[in-house]
């Protein structure tokens, strides 16, 4: 999680901060979740995790998911 907190103070200092932030989530540990969860209360744009278990090699499904996941919301308040 060190490097991924790295990540989103990098995210935190952008000029122009993006809209939201997508974590895709390929099985971390419990320490990561803590992270995100822990930086999502303060950080200044939506920050979303998106988890699903360490069954293997499946890194581009849980991109796709976390990429879906933010399809439904822009849809949703476009409504």
């Amino acid at each position: 999680p060190e490097a991924l907190a790295l990540v989103l103070e990098s995210v935190c200092r952008q000029t122009r901060p993006p809209d939201e932030v997508l974590i895709a989530d390929d099985g971390s540990r419990d320490d990561t979740r803590s992270l995100l969860h822990n930086s999502a209360r303060d950080f200044p744009v939506p920050l979303r995790h998106v988890w699903q278990p360490d069954d293997g090699f499946r890194a581009a499904r849980a991109r796709n998911r976390a990429i879906a996941t933010l399809a439904l919301r822009a849809s949703a308040r476009s409504s």
